[in-house]
């Protein structure tokens, strides 16, 4: 008896571009300013900063939100408002400054600090990382881009990453990546020429202004005089970053479609009562063999509402994830939820790890009607909420399990 033709050989997943990812409680399990703060030799230097550094900052927040018109019920308008939260930050970092929490720390001091910090399923980040820088393309990238203070912190807890954390003890090890080659993109403590810091944040965009634009990041206002600080600031820096990668057709198809748009698309000009609740497709990838260049999506991850703008606005973003599970994120999540955009979540699994369940759940199109909101111009792009880096993948590769 012949043996049956060969199926179709099986596709590859589809690969990333660029990966950026956030910092603080997208990464991390939680905020990490405070155990930077640790690293300080000033004894009381926690306590100064949870009961006046802290408690001033959310003094300056409420009142400004109180003054600040309430109806943010568009991305403009939301946009607008996270915009407007520069000048909070800004006598923020005037205040940490000025009392001296961070002079004198060794980069020693700040290694160890790193080493305190809980990465978010460590296993999982490293085989996503291994899988963009070693395994797909020499082209592909993976950037960190965050409002922290210490990019020097940030990458002790790239250096300390365990890759077996939370794996089962007969797990066989995997390889950590070459963290140094993800780039990180944060805020900084200024050092002396000992290699001790001033007490003194560094301000990013007056920094790329005497260094020349970052891929044409100029800061844009404020006589560049900040840092990166706001949702506003992380879109300009992300702008500039995926600007090369934007030029060419990478993660679309013949039409142009990507799976970020694929809903969005079916959705433009449509009244909130007619959206359709059709499920997003993966696009064909189309390979190019020669040159740098390749097919791939451009990923963004975060958590917060400094995230926003970077999810849904930067048009050479293909695929944004909202990252954590039930109790996280849930500023971001409301934001969301009053300017409509849609977040689709993983439909139920069996504990065996098998084929998504139905659930009860309410579909994207049911949450979107029930909001009654929409963008000005009809336009949405879809986000998907992911509770840890290896749903990212599979995200990429079976978008119908989302709904």
């Amino acid at each position: 008896m012949k043996s049956p033709p060969p199926g179709p050989a099986p596709l590859s997943p589809p690969l990333i571009r660029h990966l950026v990812v956030d910092f603080d409680q997208t990464l991390t399990l939680k905020d990490t300013l405070s155990t930077l703060v640790t690293a300080s030799p000033l004894p009381d230097a926690p306590e100064i900063f949870k009961h006046h550094l802290t408690k001033a900052y959310v003094e300056d927040y409420v009142a400004h939100v109180k003054a600040y018109p309430p109806n943010r019920n568009s991305i403009p308008s939301e946009f607008a408002f996270l915009s407007s939260l520069r000048s909070i930050e800004r006598k923020s970092i005037e205040r940490v400054e000025s009392s001296n929490i961070f002079k004198g720390i060794s980069r020693t001091a700040i290694s160890l600090a790193a080493k305190k910090v809980q990465v978010r399923k460590p296993a999982e980040f490293t085989a996503l990382v291994s899988k963009v820088l070693l395994q797909q393309h020499p082209a592909a990238k993976v950037t960190i881009l965050s409002v922290n203070w210490s990019a020097s912190f940030i990458r002790g807890v790239l250096n300390s990453i365990n890759p077996d954390e939370g794996h089962p003890s007969h797990h066989k090890s995997l390889t950590a990546p070459e963290f140094d080659k993800v780039e990180i993109i944060a805020n900084n403590l200024v050092e002396d020429s000992q290699g001790f810091t001033t007490g003194k944040i560094d301000r990013w965009f007056h920094s790329r202004r005497n260094k020349g634009p970052l891929n044409g990041v100029d800061g844009g206002d404020d006589n560049n005089d900040h840092g990166i600080w706001t949702a506003d600031d992380k879109l300009q820096i992300l702008d500039g970053l995926l600007e090369i990668e934007g030029q060419s057709h990478a993660g679309r198809n013949s039409t142009g479609t990507t799976l970020g748009t694929v809903v969005d698309q079916a959705n433009k000009h449509k009244s909130p009562t007619e959206t359709t609740t059709d499920t997003a497709t993966m696009p064909e990838l189309e390979m190019e063999e020669q040159g740098a260049g390749f097919a791939g999506y451009n990923i963004y991850v975060g958590d917060s509402p400094t995230d926003f703008a970077a999810l849904l606005m930067c048009e050479k973003v293909h695929v944004g994830f909202i990252m954590g599970g039930e109790g996280e994120n849930n500023s971001l999540l409301d934001a969301c939820e009053r300017t409509g955009v849609r977040v689709l979540e993983r439909k139920s699994v069996n504990s065996e790890g098998g084929d998504a369940d139905d659930c009860d759940a309410e579909g994207p199109g049911e949450t979107y009607r029930k909001s009654g909101l929409r963008h000005c111009d009809g336009y949405l792009r879809v986000l998907y909420r992911v509770k840890g880096w290896e749903e990212i993948m599979e995200c990429l590769q079976h978008p119908e399990q989302w709904h």
